[in-house]
């Protein structure tokens, strides 16, 4: 399947069905959308409408029953396992509501980390991207040391280190009290702007949602707005 034109992401007919005690569950039903690169979409909906399973299953994180995932003109899916690492390695960034920052890794070593594994240069760029979400004095501090709007910017450098093309953000402030989200965001906002990144955001928040260019609303696992 080939994406149309100037499209990050295409998703047709995508369903997740589960085995459960009473025969079959239904987690996601015949969701079909595009994003255009460089667009900002928040997707929302209850607790339990299937918002993680749909970001797990845009990342490749997670395989479909039926339906098919085209990122950056790669039908995810044809892809195998170690393929959909290598694409994620390569084009994504990931922002989590619990940080995930290696404890036995300073500031400067968490952001280091993808690009070495990617086999780049990683000093220089992962200390000039922690100095631009304001956190030049903490470059050697471990992630237990830090307060938790500090560690939320310590993973916005490392998922943006990369300049991504598509970020995905799942509840990037759930962690964080009101005002310490509120420039978290800020943050957020600002860098996928300036490297003209794809951001696909999981929220609650009304509020945030709002900030992006188009909410997808899931209920029951259907998509009832686009």
């Amino acid at each position: 399947m080939k994406a149309a034109v100037g499209s990050a992401i295409e998703v047709r007919g995508l369903c997740k069905r589960v085995a459960d005690a009473l025969g079959e569950l239904t987690i996601l039903d015949n969701i079909a959308f595009s994003v255009e690169q460089g667009q900002s979409i928040a997707i929302t909906g209850a607790s339990g409408s299937g918002k993680s399973t749909l970001l797990g299953l845009l990342a490749g994180l997670d395989t479909p029953t039926e339906g098919s995932v085209t990122l950056l003109g790669q039908s995810l899916f044809d892809l195998d396992e170690d393929g959909r690492a290598a694409l994620r390695a390569k084009s994504l960034g990931f922002v989590f509501q619990s940080f995930q920052l290696l404890p036995n890794l300073t500031a400067l070593e968490n952001v280091m980390l993808p690009l070495e594994l990617s086999g780049l240069e990683a000093a220089g760029p992962a200390k000039r991207m922690l100095e631009q979400v304001g956190l030049a004095q903490r470059l050697h501090h471990y992630p237990s040391t830090l307060s938790g709007g500090e560690q939320q910017r310590v993973s916005l450098a490392r998922a943006f280190v990369q300049k991504p093309a598509l970020l995905f953000a799942d509840e990037p402030t759930g962690s964080l009290d009101e005002a310490t989200g509120a420039r978290v965001i800020e943050m957020l906002f600002s860098l996928y702007q300036s490297l003209g990144t794809t951001l696909v955001l999981v929220t609650h928040d009304p509020v945030l949602a709002a900030r992006c260019a188009r909410q997808l609303v899931l209920q029951g696992g259907r998509l009832v707005s686009s």
